[in-house]
Parts: structure tokens; sequence; C-alpha cells
């Protein structure tokens, strides 16, 4: 299933804390919090 285009992108990247090089979660915060949480950890903008 394709995932939509998250709306707010742009406008999270602005602050987002993520400086892992190629990350295809960043400024797509939901997908980032669930990816974190399913393997136990906290993404850096909970840190």
């Amino acid at each position: 299933m394709a995932r939509k285009p998250c709306p707010n992108k742009e406008e999270n990247l602005k602050e987002c804390p993520c400086d892992w090089p190629g990350c295809e979660r960043k400024g797509i915060c939901c997908e980032c919090i669930a990816y974190h949480r399913e393997r136990g950890e906290k993404p850096a903008c909970l840190k």
C-alpha cells in the first residue's frame, strides 16, 4: 500500500532534530514515532 504524502512535512522539517543521514521518515512524525516505538526506542524529538 502506497503511503500518502504528509501535508505537514515541510513545516515539520523546520524543527525536526533528526540527524540520521538519509532517514526516509524525517519530517513525517507519525511514521517516525511508530517506527521507534516498535523497537522500544525514543525518536530524537522525544529525547
